[in-house]
C-alpha cells in the first residue's frame, strides 16, 4: 500500500524500513512507480517458489548460495531463511542497500557486495547454488555472466536461470519493461533510442533480450547438465519422444519466460 503523503506502508512489518528506503529513492515521476513498489513486496512469494524448485534438486540448508543480480534482496532473504549462507551481488551499492535493509528487517544474515556478473570476484567452484533471476536481459554480456556462473558452481551444485525470450510473440506487442511494441527484439542501442523517443525521457536499463535455447547451449558448453527445462516438462506430459523434444525446444525459444535449472556434474 502506498500513501505518498505518508510514504509506503509494508504489508509485512519486516519490510517497512526496506519499503521506506525505496519510497525515498524511487522516481515518482515514473507512472509505473506504484507498480514497482507492489512488485517489490510480491516478489517474496515468487522467490519462495524459486526456492522450492531449487530444493527439488538439492537442499538449501547449509548451502553456499550466490544470487547474481539480487535486486531487492527477496530471493537472498528467502534462501537464507531456509538455512543457506547467501551472498547477493549488484553493480550499484544503492540497490544493495535495499537488500541489506530487508535482511536486517527479517533478522537474517546475508552478505551483499558490489560486483559485476561478467567478472564474479569469487574462486572457482565456490558455491553450491547460483541464481540468476530476471537479470539476464539487463547484462552487458549475458554469455560472459553464464560462463562465470558455471565457473563458480561447485560439483553437484545447482544453477537456476530465469528470463524473458527475445522473440516471444508475447513481448512483441508490449515489452515487459516499458510496455512498447517491438522493443524486445532490438539491439541495446536501437532499443534505447526507440524507448527514449517513445517515452520522451532519458533512461533505459535493458541490454539485449536472450533466447532460451542459446542460454541452454551456453550452460551445456560450460559442462553443466540441464535437469529442468521446457524439454523436461514436455517429456513428463507427452509420450512420443521426437515430437516431445521438438515441442520442448520450441517452448524454450518462444515462451514469454524460460526457466532452466542446471547441475554441475
Amino acid at each position: 500500500m502506498t500513501d505518498r503523503a505518508k510514504g509506503p506502508r509494508a504489508s509485512d512489518p519486516r519490510d517497512q524500513a526496506f519499503l521506506e528506503y525505496w519510497g525515498r529513492v524511487i522516481d515518482w515521476s515514473d507512472p509505473a512507480a506504484d507498480k514497482w513498489l507492489a512488485h517489490f513486496e510480491r516478489r517474496v512469494e515468487e522467490c519462495r517458489k524459486i526456492a522450492d524448485a531449487i530444493e527439488a534438486q538439492r537442499t538449501l540448508r547449509g548451502a553456499r548460495a550466490l544470487d547474481v543480480g539480487c535486486q531487492t534482496g527477496a530471493l537472498a532473504c528467502v534462501m537464507a531463511e531456509r538455512g543457506a549462507s547467501v551472498t547477493g551481488i549488484e553493480p550499484e551499492d544503492w540497490v544493495l542497500e535495499a537488500g541489506r535493509l530487508r535482511a536486517k528487517g527479517w533478522g537474517i544474515t546475508a552478505t551483499f557486495r558490489t560486483a559485476q556478473g561478467e567478472a564474479l570476484p569469487f574462486d572457482d567452484r565456490s558455491f553450491d547454488v547460483v541464481t540468476f533471476v530476471d537479470v539476464i536481459e539487463h547484462c552487458r554480456d549475458a554469455d560472459a555472466c553464464l560462463r562465470e556462473i558455471a565457473r563458480v558452481l561447485a560439483p553437484g551444485g545447482v544453477a537456476y536461470i530465469y528470463g524473458p525470450n527475445r522473440f516471444s510473440p508475447h513481448w512483441l506487442k508490449s515489452d515487459p519493461h516499458y510496455g512498447l511494441a517491438g522493443a524486445s527484439v532490438l539491439s541495446h542501442s536501437l532499443g534505447r533510442r526507440y524507448v527514449e523517443w517513445r517515452r520522451g525521457a532519458k533512461g533505459y536499463d535493458v541490454g539485449v533480450f536472450p533466447v532460451g535455447n542459446h542460454v541452454a547451449n551456453v550452460l551445456r558448453s560450460e559442462g553443466l547438465e540441464l535437469v529442468e527445462s521446457p524439454v523436461h516438462r514436455a517429456r513428463r506430459s507427452r509420450r512420443v519422444e521426437p515430437l516431445v523434444r521438438a515441442w520442448g525446444e520450441f517452448r524454450l525459444f518462444s515462451d514469454a519466460l524460460f526457466t532452466l535449472v542446471a547441475r554441475r556434474r
